[in-house]
């Protein structure tokens, strides 16, 4: 385990859970739900970055808070006061001054007072340094004005989606920066690797790294292609056509009838032939799009394909931190060896559609269990009470922790097969 891998798995988990939160907070500060902090990491908090600008609603009228402004202790929504603003480039008036006026008896349409306090997001860097988080007013319980809860339910539902739909769009990113940068694809002809001693291969000459290109005339498609010929001719001559150095020529090797154990008929071992594919950024965004889109009908299908008996059980379970901990690391050494970055980008797409998708499951405490309880809004006419829900979707979360520990605990006794980054992709 060393220290660049786990750097590396901080940094890659960390990119993904970010952006989930960032589409979150975004959307919510759009739809005018009040984002009261904005976390790199996962508490306890360890900086204070800045406050950023806020927002409050006076009689009516909509006062920019300016970054970093101090606002009274006591300042809620009902709050009368004394303020002063000043005007921006845009004309919109900023908050100079302001007094609580605890003295005031005025009505509450009073042009003084306050409905609604955003005293702007606090962004902050916490002491678990892997993702970030967005704590938004009243998200589980009616909290008033700006709150999460008290918003309508599109806005509620479009700042839950947008997490997942950052995601997608990442992993969308992701795939098409990969097939720019370059992919190891399959191309016709086979590579000879190991040649045994004695064979047919080396009596005929042949040397490791000889290109072929032809068997008999027949184009070799792929490696394997080879090896398949060879077996419907023991002991008769075939002709292969090769390249060493530039230079084309052919040799003639019999199979052998009867070779030793553990050797083929011709004593040599074939490999696929590569190069790297590189795609322009049209034809990248198309493959990024395709690939997001068939890696999610893949995992969509997954119980189908479990009842059909497709694939098994153990291809189908869940992962957790150890068993991504191990992607990650596979894909960064992949990375050092070739030198290219496609394993990781590769790596990160997969995984920013796979967040994308869990989120969305209808399970209480995911985004998709808070859009379900939308839906079941919607169907009935009037909202569940904020108060229930909230404590279902905490129920859930402690569901899903123990979760958790299980799969991390079938993650360390049974190490999910890593694959092979630099192996050709089909073209």
């Amino acid at each position: 385990m060393s220290l660049l891998n786990i750097a590396g798995f901080v940094l890659i988990f960390g990119v993904l859970v970010f952006i989930h939160e960032l589409g979150h907070f975004l959307v919510a500060r759009r739809n005018g739900i009040v984002t009261e902090e904005f976390g790199f990491g996962f508490p306890p908090r360890v900086v204070t970055l800045r406050r950023g600008r806020g927002r409050l609603v006076v009689g009516g009228r909509s006062i920019i808070v300016p970054a970093g402004f101090q606002l009274p202790e006591d300042l809620v929504a009902g709050s009368h006061i004394r303020y002063e603003t000043t005007p921006d480039k845009r004309g919109r008036p900023v908050l100079s001054k302001i007094d609580l006026d605890a003295s005031s008896d005025a009505p509450s349409d009073d042009l003084n007072t306050v409905t609604l306090v955003d005293p702007g997001t606090i962004y902050s860097i916490n002491a678990i340094p892997v993702g970030g988080f967005v704590r938004m007013r009243g998200e589980d319980g009616a909290a008033g004005p700006g709150s999460f809860s008290s918003a309508s339910a599109k806005a509620r539902a479009a700042t839950l989606l947008a997490g997942p739909m950052m995601n997608f769009l990442l992993a969308i990113v992701l795939f098409s920066l990969s097939a720019m940068i370059g992919q190891p694809a399959a191309i016709p002809g086979g590579r000879i690797g190991e040649i045994s001693p004695g064979s047919p291969a080396e009596q005929a000459g042949l040397l490791p790294d000889d290109r072929i290109f032809l068997i008999d005339n027949t184009e070799v498609r792929s490696a394997t292609d080879i090896g398949d010929y060879i077996k419907t001719r023991p002991g008769e001559p075939v002709t292969l056509t090769l390249e060493r150095d530039g230079q084309r020529f052919t040799v003639v090797v019999t199979p052998r009838v009867s070779p030793p154990p553990g050797e083929g008929a011709i004593g040599l071992a074939v490999l696929p032939v590569t190069e790297l594919v590189r795609s322009g950024p049209i034809e990248a965004l198309a493959t990024g799009v395709s690939d997001t889109a068939r890696f999610t009908y893949v995992t969509l299908s997954v119980p189908a394909m479990l009842l059909r008996g497709a694939i098994e059980p153990a291809d189908a379970r869940p992962v957790g931190p150890k068993a991504i901990f191990d992607l990650t690391s596979g894909a960064i050494s992949a990375t050092q060896t070739s030198g290219l970055w496609y394993p990781v980008l590769q790596l990160m797409g997969i995984l920013s559609a796979a967040l994308a998708i869990t989120n969305l499951l209808p399970i209480p405490a995911l985004d998709g269990g808070r859009l379900l309880f939308i839906v079941i809004e919607k169907i009935r006419g009037r909202r569940i009470d904020p108060n229930w829900e909230g404590a279902i979707h905490l129920a859930g979360m402690v569901i899903l922790l123990g979760l958790m520990v299980i799969i991390t605990y079938q993650d360390f006794a049974s190490p999910i097969p890593l694959p092979n980054w630099l192996a050709p992709v089909g073209r």
